[in-house]
């Protein structure tokens, strides 16, 4: 499955101007100065097709003030990906820096304060290995026309890692 996004749509409804950085990715300067980039990674780990991980990463580590337009800008990028007939989301938080609870907190906040989440699946996972919390989350809309594959793969998934730990 072949991902589409129209920069030009993305730009108008976005607060910070949007690059193209790769084959699904974007970047954006805050009025900060700091750079970010966003995007798409396809996953086979879930399915041989339609699921992909995003990410959210900056250049540096610097601390920033709360900046409610790279929320609006993150939140004008994953509503087009969902215009994508069949898309799903995964997204794993990043452990390097053991914030990834607060990695995860602030994912589902932005989810939770989205106008349309009603039309939106949300599957969470936590996992503890080694004394690490590991945190994911799969997003799909309810309508996908294979929302009951994808349910089954991730129910899946989930059991078979579980198994693995064990």
């Amino acid at each position: 499955m072949e991902l589409t996004f129209s920069l030009a749509e993305l730009n108008k409804k976005s607060p910070y101007m949007l690059e193209s950085s790769g084959s699904y990715s974007f970047s954006f300067i805050t009025t900060q100065g700091k750079k970010y980039e966003i995007g798409f990674i396809q996953d086979l780990m879930i399915s041989d097709e339609g699921v992909y991980q995003f990410f959210i990463t900056t250049e540096d580590q610097f601390k920033t003030v709360l900046d409610s337009k790279i929320r609006q800008t993150v939140l004008v990028v994953i509503e087009e990906f969902f215009k994508n007939e069949g898309a799903v989301l995964d997204y794993i938080c990043a452990t390097e820096d053991h914030r990834q609870a607060s990695r995860d907190r602030l994912f589902h906040q932005w989810y939770t304060n989205s106008l349309e989440k009603e039309q939106f699946h949300l599957r969470n996972m936590s996992i503890a290995i080694d004394g690490t919390e590991y945190f994911a989350s799969v997003i799909m809309r309810n309508d996908n026309p294979r929302f009951e594959a994808m349910t089954e793969a991730i129910d899946r998934f989930i059991e078979d890692f579980q198994d693995k730990l064990r």
